[in-house]
């Protein structure tokens, strides 16, 4: 029995040492596991950039990055180009843009008249149809008109909740474009576009109806929407002229043309005059701000060169710092 025992005692203690240290077993440990792979770091900035301008995903744009070698910053600057490409002139800019592209085309058919070249004569004319078309919408109150036409269409087409629901939409799209043209070629509807969204969404929609045809009688009216559509007159006049090859009446009808586009031309001037003239104060209030906070390099020189000058003690080399 002490003999069976003794055995016992040593198989217990056998376990107790080898159970408690694998490494004497044989049995290796498991490896930890290795850490996760880091990603590029992306500012805030560049996501919103990236994921707004290229229309990618955080991941899609990390796995362009890992194909095609690029960095981020690359990434963002291509992205900053693409918007400038894509983004159209608007407003002003674009209305002025577009008035030169017409006075080149009506100059050109105005040449090709003098030549008696009706080729080149029609081949302008054609180019001038969709560039005047272009610039009428372009038009504050033209824009407006044609959200109001939208609502209108909505209001007669569709029924009930639907037709409130679509009617308010061109509505508030409407009087976004006003607040966003220059106040000059902007006409006085904007509150009653207010009033009329307000009977839409109330579901008043009979009421908001006649305030809408008010609104749409008043807009025709514009005098910048009367040029362009005189403009459009005056070009289809020329084109019948050209048809009948009278020189002469061609010559007369792109003289008016080219008046009406000169008068338009200094609308727009007069508008961007106006707008220039209403930054000019906050520029100015902006730069009084700055000096007042920011003193000049020469005054911060002359505060730090006061002390010096207030005695012949503050003069003396080796005397700053000592105690008296």
């Amino acid at each position: 029995m002490r003999t069976v025992g003794s055995v016992l005692v040593v198989f217990v203690c056998t376990l107790i040492v080898f159970g408690c240290r694998p490494e004497q077993r044989g049995v290796t440990p498991t490896a930890p596991l290795p850490p996760p792979p880091v990603q590029p770091q992306v500012s805030t900035e560049q996501q919103t950039l990236l994921e707004d301008i290229l229309e990618y995903t955080l991941e899609e744009i990390l796995e362009y990055t890992k194909d095609t070698g690029s960095t981020l910053e690359q990434l963002a600057e291509e992205a900053r180009r693409r918007e400038q490409l894509e983004q159209a002139a608007s407003g002003v800019d674009a209305i002025d843009d577009d008035l030169r592209v017409a006075q080149a085309l009506v100059a050109a058919i105005a040449e090709a008249a003098a030549d008696e070249a009706a080729a080149a004569a029609a081949t302008a004319l054609e180019r001038l149809r969709p560039t005047l078309t272009v610039l009428r919408s372009e038009l504050p109150a033209a824009a407006i008109a044609q959200h109001l036409e939208r609502a209108l269409a909505a209001i007669s087409s569709l029924a009930g909740q639907e037709a409130a629901n679509a009617a308010s939409s061109s509505l508030l799209a409407a009087m976004d474009t006003a607040m966003q043209a220059p106040a000059p070629l902007v006409p006085e509807v904007v509150e009653a576009v207010e009033g009329a969204k307000s009977k839409v969404d109330d579901n008043e929609l009979a009421e908001a109806k006649e305030q809408i045809l008010e609104i749409l009688d008043k807009l025709q009216g514009d005098e910048a929407v009367k040029l362009l559509d005189s403009a459009l007159a005056g070009m289809q006049g020329a084109a019948q002229a050209l048809d009948r090859e009278a020189w002469p009446v061609l010559v007369a009808e792109l003289d008016q043309l080219e008046a009406m586009l000169s008068q338009l031309q200094e609308k727009v001037g007069e508008t961007a005059a106006e707008a220039a003239e209403a930054e000019e104060p906050e520029q100015v209030e902006e730069t009084e701000e700055a000096t007042a906070e920011e003193p000049t390099e020469s005054g911060a020189r002359a505060e730090e060169e006061a002390p010096a000058e207030r005695g012949p003690a503050a003069r003396t080399p080796g005397r700053a710092g000592r105690g008296r």
